[in-house]
């Protein structure tokens, strides 16, 4: 992939979910990792004007997908993350730091595994997510999340426990200091001269 600046695009149901603008810094095929720095902005999803917006994030979310009606809101990012992409997994490693430069851990963003497109990298968030710290120890994230989407039919219980499986996979290897856990990517650092990612033109439109 020529292009220094990607988009990771989050797709339900043929329409785009979610956008981030990220730096391509690594690529070896089956293998990427997205550099996705604090303060940029990105697109997320919401309730539309004029329909009632429920308080619980998990319901609200619920609700668009479960109705394919869902307009975008404006976002900035908040913590610098190097976003680890894998061929064929279930989740993508998020490497963490502080604005001091302390890393904070990593999160696993369970998702669907991507697919390449002309922008980037095509996928969809599954709700359940797991954060490991720099000790190692780990917790689930968001669990009363997925159990809204399973009760109001958005995610498959086949779905839930494949995600469940895979966190628990993972955390695994965190625990035993396997890859990528055991690999120096909290010392990695962005060159400092990088600008802030931009959304391209066509973001929101899905690559077939």
């Amino acid at each position: 992939m020529p292009v220094e600046t990607c988009v990771v695009q989050e797709v339900w149901r043929d329409r785009v979910w979610a956008a981030r603008p990220m730096r391509l810094v690594h690529d070896e095929g089956d293998f990427a990792a997205l550099w996705f720095p604090r303060g940029t902005e990105w697109k997320a999803p919401t309730t539309p004007p004029g329909r009632p917006r429920e308080d619980d994030r998990g319901e609200r979310l619920a609700q668009c997908a479960l109705r394919g009606d869902w307009v975008f809101r404006d976002a900035v990012w908040d913590l610098d993350t190097l976003v680890l992409l894998r061929k064929g997994a279930w989740h993508a490693l998020w490497v963490s730091w502080l604005p001091s430069g302390e890393h904070v851990g990593w999160y696993v963003n369970l998702q669907l595994p991507f697919r390449r497109t002309e922008l980037g990298f095509e996928t969809m968030d599954l709700v359940l997510d797991l954060i490991v710290d720099p000790d190692r120890s780990w917790r689930w994230k968001d669990e009363d999340e997925l159990e809204t989407w399973i009760a109001r039919g958005v995610c498959a219980s086949e779905t839930a426990d494949r995600i469940r499986k895979e966190g628990l996979e993972v955390a695994g290897r965190a625990e035993r200091d396997e890859p990528p856990f055991c690999e120096p990517w909290p010392e990695w650092r962005p060159d400092p001269s990088w600008e802030l990612p931009e959304l391209p033109y066509g973001w929101n439109e899905r690559c077939l």
